[in-house]
């Protein structure tokens, strides 16, 4: 996945990750979903936000380089139950 390009860039990616642990928080502690729902849910979100901006040819093709890069490896430094 893409590096940061500057300081300002790194902190907001922090920020964001930070966000978004939270409402997963929220939805696991006053929601009580599943671990399937809340990931199903923030993959519709994110895949919905991507078709609206890129297209649906345009998100498919981003979606090819992502499973490519799967492919290639970049998922192997995460363990299971281990925070990125």
């Amino acid at each position: 996945m893409e590096t940061p390009r500057t300081p300002a860039e790194a902190m907001q990616h922090i920020l964001c990750d930070r966000l978004i642990e939270a409402c997963a928080e929220t939805m696991f502690d006053e929601v009580r979903a599943p671990v399937e729902v809340v990931i199903q849910r923030l993959a519709a979100y994110t895949l919905a936000q991507l078709i609206k901006i890129e297209g649906r040819n345009g998100a498919a093709h981003i979606l090819r380089d992502i499973a490519q890069q799967v492919e290639d490896g970049a998922l192997n430094a995460y363990e299971r139950g281990k925070g990125n």
